[in-house]
């Protein structure tokens, strides 16, 4: 019987070491599992921090301005062709500008919540799963609820993360277009500009012509009015010449009538005035032509003073010979190109050295002008 206790008291003994050696390695994988059960339980709450707890809030399609994708060219377009890549996009990914509310795992009810592995009820027993009759880890105050919702947020950020990723594709893309129209656009404006400055370069110019056509359009506008004041002046003028060219050609045609007359009664009477009219004109340049009308082939002729004198003499009070003037033209020298026509004296306006001649058309060679002179 001794010896039966002695060997009870022995794997008593050896069972008491092999217990304490158990306990002992029990004790250190539960601190392990206790270290690594607070260790995931900090990290699902900061994990947790990361993910957004709500979804994104649908919003309505903003509208942006279109990209105008027709041709550049010299035609105006009222109604552009426009980009449609607006259309698909997705704007509450924007999430207005606002940083969203994330998942808060970190307060205490949170954390005793993460802690809870079995589902219990009210009174603290353990809710049995119906199907295994063991205790549930799945219902309200588990930890499997706050898990379960962590995942449903991750998951649905990751998919808002591939829509961003897709619209940044899509964003990437549109922009490298636009970026490489711009580059082509400023390039042909550019060159664009290289033009504009020649013909800005070209329009100065011509502006500056036209300015000195300007200037000389308005001297030749007020030459052309001094020569019209003259032009009328002489009008008035030679209307004024006229009417004493209608006076002289009565009389002309009455002392017409009187040499006639005389002739008839003394041909000598005539012969000896001819004689004493022969010598008294000096030849030479006596005047320029002032007016003329081709029409009715007559011309005013401004002599010298020394001309009138010969002509009418020196109290101007002699009749104006019956002579005959010739006119060339100024400036040419060769004499026969020079030649007008002959012209014959029929009225003098004593006061003005004018005097009113006929332009004898046998003579003339070429339209008797103002300025033409005048010789015997």
């Amino acid at each position: 019987m001794g010896k039966v206790l002695r060997v009870l008291v022995v794997l008593i003994l050896l069972l008491g070491i092999a217990a304490t050696v158990f306990a002992y390695k029990n004790y250190a994988k539960r601190e392990a599992l206790a270290g690594r059960a607070h260790k995931l339980e900090d990290s699902i709450v900061r994990l947790a921090a990361t993910f957004e707890a709500e979804d994104l809030p649908d919003v309505a399609a903003p509208t942006y301005p279109s990209r105008d994708i027709s041709e550049v060219t010299a035609r105006e377009i009222e109604a552009p062709e426009r980009s449609t890549f607006w259309d698909g996009y997705n704007a509450k990914l924007e999430a207005n500008g606002v940083t969203p509310e994330m998942l808060n795992y970190g307060s205490q009810s949170k954390r005793l919540q993460l802690r809870q592995f079995y589902c219990v009820d009210s009174m603290g027993n353990y809710v049995l799963d119906p199907l295994t009759g063991t205790p549930a880890t799945e219902g309200e105050g588990t930890m499997e609820v706050l898990l379960k919702n962590a995942y449903d947020r991750a998951k649905s950020q990751y998919s808002n993360l591939l829509d961003t990723r897709v619209a940044l594709k899509q964003i990437r893309e549109e922009l490298v277009s636009t970026i490489e129209e711009l580059n082509k656009l400023k390039q042909d404006g550019r060159k664009d500009k290289v033009e504009i400055e020649r013909l800005n370069a070209e329009v100065a110019q011509l502006t500056s012509q036209l300015r000195a056509k300007e200037s000389e359009l308005e001297a030749a506008n007020e030459k052309i009015k001094e020569q019209e004041e003259q032009i009328a002046e002489l009008n008035d003028n030679i209307d004024g010449l006229n009417e004493e060219l209608a006076v002289c050609n009565d009389k002309v045609k009455e002392l017409e009538q009187t040499i006639r007359d005389l002739k008839g009664k003394n041909p000598n009477v005539i012969q000896s005035v001819a004689a004493l009219e022969e010598g008294v004109l000096t030849p030479g340049d006596k005047g320029k032509v002032v007016a003329t009308s081709e029409e009715w082939k007559y011309a005013i002729v401004e002599f010298s003073p020394e001309f009138m004198a010969e002509l009418i003499g020196p109290q101007r009070d002699r009749a104006l010979p019956q002579s005959e003037v010739m006119a060339r033209r100024a400036g040419v020298e060769n004499i026969d190109d020079a030649f007008v026509t002959r012209m014959k004296l029929r009225q003098a306006i004593r006061d003005k050295n004018l005097v009113i001649v006929d332009i004898l058309t046998d003579w003339q060679q070429k339209p008797v002008k103002v300025g033409d002179i005048v010789f015997y």
